[in-house]
Order: structure tokens, then C-alpha cells, then sequence
């Protein structure tokens, strides 16, 4: 739980800081969840393994849940301003957090090659962002 809530707190101050355009709110998101998953490497992997066990308590459960809110509040946000294409959340927050959860686990467990790690996360955040884009 205090993992997520860590999280949490550094993507929503990051956002914070951001501009409001849904490519900077992403921009913000992205670059915190990769500096969290870098400087906190064992925990991400205990975050999401222990979330799915039986044992997980309530409260570990509703802060994952929280910070997935983020991105939902995000997609809703760039959808209201015209800057994100239209659909239902679910259809668009999956792949979001999926790409962005994945970069970040690659990340930390260092199997990126040296070469990607410099422009990698402009890509993926260049990637998400046509995925996003209005139709």
C-alpha cells in the first residue's frame, strides 16, 4: 500500500507541475512513473505481484486503484478538451497504463538496451499519444 501511495503522491505533483494539455499531463505521468520505477525497483515488483494475492488487504487494493484513477481523471480530461479521441475509458486507459507499466518494469529491471534508454520513454510517450489522438 504505502508503495502505491508513494506513487501517487510523485505522479500527482508531477501533474501538479505540468501544464494542463493532456500531452503534458502524460508527459508528467509517464516521466514520474519511470523515475519511481528506476529509483524503486524491488517495491514495484512487490506493489503488483502482492496486489493480486489473496492476501492483499483492502487497502493495498483501493491504492492501486487510486492511482489508476489517474489515469482514467487524465483520458477524461484530454477527451473534455477534444485532445484525446472519444470511447469509453476502459478502452483507452488499458493500453495507457499497460505501455507506461511495461516501459516502467523494463526500465527497472534493466533489460533495455543501453542505446533505447536515452530516447525510449519520448517514444513511448509519442506512441501513447497517436494512440490517443482524436479520430
Amino acid at each position: 500500500m504505502i508503495g502505491f501511495e508513494r506513487l501517487i503522491e510523485i505522479s500527482t505533483a508531477a501533474q501538479e507541475r505540468a501544464g494542463e494539455s493532456f500531452a503534458e499531463q502524460l508527459d508528467a505521468l509517464a516521466r514520474a512513473c519511470v523515475d519511481f520505477a528506476l529509483a524503486n525497483a524491488a517495491l514495484l515488483d512487490l506493489m503488483y505481484s502482492v496486489k493480486h494475492t489473496p492476501e492483499a488487504s483492502e487497502a493495498l487494493r483501493a491504492a492501486e486503484q487510486r492511482f489508476g484513477q489517474q489515469v482514467v481523471d487524465m483520458i477524461g480530461g484530454g477527451q473534455r478538451r477534444g485532445e484525446v479521441r472519444e470511447g469509453p475509458w476502459q478502452r483507452l486507459a488499458l493500453p495507457v497504463f499497460t505501455t507506461l507499466r511495461g516501459y516502467a518494469g523494463l526500465a527497472a529491471s534493466g533489460m533495455l538496451p543501453t542505446e533505447t534508454a536515452e530516447h525510449g520513454l519520448d517514444d513511448v510517450i509519442a506512441y501513447i499519444l497517436r494512440g490517443c489522438a482524436p479520430d
